[in-house]
């Protein structure tokens, strides 16, 4: 049960200002939450929680005296960015405070040689756009990007645009350095470094408080949006799945999407052939030609061709893929909802084995994604990614938690990796890895466990449990 007090709001009013503290209505409801309703399991689970208080710091500074008071008060903290994720993981499950920090949003350096500096609620629209002004890009965003932060983003996302050649935020390199507070009455500064960044990625803020982060851009780019189409699901998915790995083409996006689900996508209908599956494509402007010339030579054809805008205006087809793909449907059928799973070498014959099994129930989403990237030719600017894998997030008719959990056993029965996204504790989600050490410094960072409590399931503190 949480021990918010009034002495500790007014406490916190005087930190950070009376107007970057809320603690009533529909604004309060709307800040303890983020798209936990993707999941009918978590949907239920969660509709009742919120937090006792919403506080906005400002610097670091206020920020770290926040963390004092809630320490003191031994109430939970909970991390909040753009509140864009969908597995719970900003929603406060025992009350306390949660701690918005959109306001932390400087970019503080970008160097010559392409790292990008920057506090933890920086939006990523902004630092895309920033960043291209100098003539690099972000090597990943996710579909959310217009209203995602920095923090956010890597705490509790994965992977997205740009996982086709740079892998996701966990492939080695592609974090530089996470600079994190400890939640305790004397905060201190832990500095993690390349692959110690692991310890703190897709953790929901349960290992630390991200203060600063650096990460390295990739050159940029001039993209056109593309989209083809075939009524030959087999047919597109041969020749997509030879698009995602030719290392010559430059590539940002590459997904597949089974009809009826472009259907869905009401804003684009007018661009689509009734029934047909469609592939979605940010390439190089400069190969655009010969992509959509194989593409047409394998009886796919385009029917959408624009140019991706540069400072970035939509529209933007990346609106449309990852889980914004599942976003659209759910607009149009609310039973809908996902799975998230990676396929193995043999993905066509994985595919027809799901949908066999469960006919009707199962409508294929893939998204391709690199495990490392590498320079390709002469030019500085030019990489491709290595290793290709087929992730996926099909649409699935909800029926019941057991025939979700049915369908999630029979995906690992045949080879396919889930990672589970209907559940809000971080073991429970899928392949954890170092889940040791992480723990470990959860205990070192937060040796009370006020930070998101209940989201590790198995740290060693929960004062709150038994609430």
């Amino acid at each position: 049960m949480s021990s918010f007090t009034p002495a500790l709001l007014a406490e916190l009013q005087a930190l950070v200002g009376a107007d970057q503290v809320i603690h009533q209505g529909e604004t309060l409801e709307q800040l303890s939450k983020d798209f936990y309703w993707y999941s009918p399991i978590l949907k239920d689970q969660l509709k009742d929680k919120r937090a006792d208080a919403v506080v906005r710091p400002g610097s670091l500074a206020e920020l770290k005296a926040v963390i004092v008071a809630c320490s003191r008060a031994k109430v939970s903290v909970v991390p909040r960015g753009g509140g864009t994720g969908n597995y719970g993981q900003c929603i406060p499950l025992y009350g306390g405070v949660v701690l918005d920090i959109t306001r932390l949003d400087r970019i503080l350096e970008i160097t010559a040689d392409g790292v990008i500096r920057a506090e933890p609620g920086v939006r990523l629209i902004r630092v895309e756009t920033e960043v291209r002004k100098l003539g690099w890009e972000m090597r990943l965003l996710p579909s959310t990007f217009v209203k995602s932060t920095f923090a956010g983003f890597l705490c509790g996302g994965f992977g997205g645009i740009g996982s086709v050649t740079w892998g996701t935020i966990v492939t080695p390199g592609n974090i530089k350095s996470l600079t994190l507070l400890t939640c305790d009455e004397n905060p201190r500064i832990i500095r993690l470094e390349e692959a110690e960044c692991d310890l703190a990625l897709h953790t929901y803020g349960t290992t630390g408080l991200v203060v600063e982060i650096e990460m390295r851009l990739a050159p940029r780019l001039n993209y056109d949006q593309l989209i083809l189409s075939c009524a030959d699901w087999d047919k597109l998915i041969v020749w997509t799945d030879a698009c995602a790995r030719r290392p010559e083409w430059r590539k940002r996006l590459v997904t597949a999407l089974e009809a009826p689900i472009p259907s869905f996508f009401k804003p684009m209908q007018k661009r689509f052939r009734p029934g047909e599956h469609v592939v979605f494509l940010l390439v190089d402007r400069d190969q655009c030609a010969e992509i959509t010339a194989s593409a047409a030579a394998a009886g796919v054809d385009c029917v959408y061709h624009s140019p991706l805008a540069d400072p970035l205006t939509p529209p933007f087809i990346t609106d449309y893929t990852w889980n914004h793909a599942t976003l659209w449907a759910m607009k149009v059928e609310p039973s809908f909802t996902n799975i998230q799973i990676a396929f193995g070498p043999n993905f066509r014959e994985q595919s027809r084995l799901l949908q066999q099994r469960f006919p009707g129930e199962i409508i294929h989403h893939h998204e391709w994604m690199a495990a490392r990237a590498r320079k390709v030719g002469s030019s500085a600017s030019h990489y491709a990614g290595e290793d290709i894998v087929v992730g996926a997030v099909p649409l699935i008719y909800f029926k019941s938690r057991e025939r979700l959990q049915e369908i999630s056993d029979y995906c690992r029965e045949i080879g396919i990796v889930v990672d589970d996204p209907h559940t809000f504790a971080l073991e429970d989600g899928g392949r954890i890895p170092n889940l040791d050490r992480k723990r470990t410094l959860r205990a070192e960072v937060d040796p009370a466990g006020l930070l998101n409590p209940g989201k590790m399931r198995t740290a060693a503190v929960n004062p709150f449990a038994a609430a």
